[in-house]
């Protein structure tokens, strides 16, 4: 099976139109729109890892309990610590994904530059050959309008002679001179419509030959095109793959880290160091309310006297 080439494709039969020129040229400025549109993503891509690695750090920063010991503080240090792990992953990922963004706007700048100058070139090789093309036509035009005056001329000369009695010599005359400056003119004529014609064909040859090489061009810029976003469309999954796989490797960091977690231990340790006695407050005795004795005693001189006042 033959493969179809864009140099083979593109053509317009008329020597005025543009048609293969400007699907090609469309198809290229498509091309282009969709790098831009995947260097988008790779750029917005790039800012949502790096906010959410900058916002994944700051909850670990603002998490600050202290009081805690044993094997479940050790276990919520380390989860904070493979978590700053996970925000660093995600901040690389984002650096990543800018390089992923300047590959592709270096890639379509790069393709832009060399399709706009065979462009240019075959534009203006078509326009040449458009306003040859113009002029030939006007010629030829001009030239067979001047053949067939001639050619009438040399009819009614041939008429006239066949019928010598009834012509006056001088209106033959005439019509002679006339017809020899037509026939100059013709000749002129003829010389420009060659010149012309030779003129339409090198503008035609030139501008098939730019026409071709801009065909070439294009079929290998889309190769590469397509080639290239593959290729970093391909290198962007292997970087979800890898910032999932780290991650996991963390998290499994992390539940290996909790797993020893030993409870009689946390509880045994938190008794000894903040312990603060093993002996309880004594009993409060009930009293019940029988009455009341107030003993009052009274210094009167020499004697010391008592009286109980019983309620």
């Amino acid at each position: 099976m033959s493969t179809a080439r864009y140099s083979d494709s593109f053509w317009d039969s008329d020597i005025n139109g543009s048609r293969g020129y400007d699907e090609l040229k469309a198809r290229i400025r498509e091309g282009r729109k969709l790098s831009n549109e995947i260097e988008n993503y790779f750029r917005q891509r790039a800012k949502i890892e790096r906010d959410y690695a900058k916002d994944l750090q700051k909850l670990v920063d603002n998490c600050k309990h202290k009081n805690e010991l044993g094997s479940l503080e050790k276990a919520w240090r380390d989860v904070k610590t493979d978590t700053s792990r996970i925000a660093q992953t995600h901040d690389t990922a984002g650096a990543d994904f800018d390089k992923l963004a300047q590959e592709m706007s270096s890639f379509t700048d790069e393709q832009k530059r060399q399709s706009k100058a065979a462009e240019d070139a075959v534009q203006k090789l078509h326009s040449n050959l458009k306003s040859s093309y113009s002029k030939f036509t006007s010629q030829e035009k001009t030239f067979h309008q001047k053949g067939e005056t001639h050619d009438e001329l040399l009819n009614s000369i041939k008429f006239m002679e066949n019928t010598r009695n009834t012509v006056v010599p001088k209106e033959l005359e005439k019509l002679r001179v006339k017809e020899s400056k037509t026939k100059d003119d013709l000749e002129k004529n003829e010389n420009s419509y060659k010149n012309l014609h030779e003129e339409v064909t090198k503008s035609k040859a030139a501008y098939e030959s730019e026409m071709t090489k801009m065909c070439e061009l294009f079929q290998t810029l889309d190769e590469k095109r397509i080639d290239h976003t593959r290729d970093n469309l391909w290198k962007c999954t292997n970087l979800e793959s890898r910032i999932c796989v780290e991650q996991d490797e963390y998290a499994e960091k992390m539940r290996q880290n909790i797993e020893p977690c030993d409870i009689d231990g946390d509880i045994q340790l938190y008794i000894k160091y903040h312990k603060t006695g093993s002996e309880k407050p004594p009993n409060v005795a009930y009293k019940p309310c029988r009455g009341r004795a107030l003993k009052v005693q009274v210094d009167k001189g020499d004697h010391l006297y008592s009286e109980v006042t019983l309620h």
